[in-house]
């Protein structure tokens, strides 16, 4: 199952960062929360954090960049 594979992923991970995170009084859930979000924005998914939580907002990941558009004419 997907969901089992992403508990095996996200458990580890949160319980080697929470320590840091405890540091600045990050709770469990926010820390997985945030944890969850970059692990989605390093695949390529637009992740945004839903809530009211100025620091668990500011912990998200940043948007996509809008591709570059490039010119096939040539100068001259």
């Amino acid at each position: 199952m997907r969901v089992s594979a992403l508990v095996i992923f996200i458990i580890p991970r949160v319980f080697a960062e929470f320590p840091n995170q405890a540091v600045e009084k990050t709770s469990m859930g926010d820390a997985s929360i945030v944890i969850l979000g970059w692990h989605y924005h390093q695949k390529g998914f637009h992740v945004e954090f839903l809530t009211d939580d100025d620091n668990l907002k500011s912990q998200e990941p940043p948007a996509p960049q809008p591709p570059t558009r490039r010119s096939s004419r040539t100068k001259g």
